[in-house]
């Protein structure tokens, strides 16, 4: 069981440099399971669960399983960027800096997350609302409009902007009026986010 625990909780882990298992098998006294050597990854028969916390790991997950004369131990440990910039007897203004390009690297993951989280929401709409004449992006809906593709953003939220409020005239006005007034801002940003993957 420890064994397929293992091979389980390994292959999990190969994709983060910074997480690392360790454990211990058929260990008697729990009261000391923090301060004894744990065996496998970073502990390696020298570290314990202190150790690592020291070294500026914190534990992710912790598993305890009936072993054969004892309890098998199975830790997850994941980097604390902080404790690890702490540990390494930076300068303070070596240890901000490090800070800095940390929170920047948070802040540049949050953007991307945000932004994949609005072409979603804009492909929601367009495959909802706009596939059905425009397709891929691509085409001339009804051989009148401009491919999606072509506009630019300002262009993109002033057309739709304009067929809300009849500044436009003719059959495509006509067709167009009802789907552009279902939008609002966040929904024109988000489906013209989603127009920008289509482009080849």
């Amino acid at each position: 069981m420890l064994k397929k625990s293992l091979v389980a909780l390994s292959c999990g882990l190969v994709l983060n440099a910074s997480t690392t298992m360790c454990y211990k098998k058929d260990h008697l006294d729990p009261s000391t399971i923090e301060t004894i050597s744990l065996d496998g990854g970073e502990c390696n028969g020298k570290l314990s669960v202190n150790d690592m916390k020291n070294d500026g790991y914190i534990v992710d997950s912790m598993k305890i399983q009936n072993g054969v004369d004892g309890l098998n131990y199975i830790y997850v440990f994941k980097k604390d960027k902080e404790k690890v910039v702490q540990s390494n007897n930076l300068s303070k203004d070596a240890f901000k800096m490090q800070l800095v390009e940390i929170q920047k690297e948070q802040k540049v993951e949050k953007i991307k997350k945000d932004n994949n989280a609005k072409i979603e929401a804009g492909k929601m709409i367009y495959e909802n609302t706009c596939k059905k004449c425009h397709g891929d992006g691509t085409i001339s809906a009804y051989g009148i409009a401009k491919p999606l593709v072509s506009f630019e953003k300002k262009e993109f939220e002033l057309a739709l902007t304009d067929f809300t409020i009849g500044n436009r005239k003719g059959a495509m006005a006509i067709l167009m009026e009802p789907y552009a007034s279902s939008l609002d801002h966040t929904d024109t940003v988000n489906v013209f986010k989603y127009i920008e993957t289509l482009k080849k």
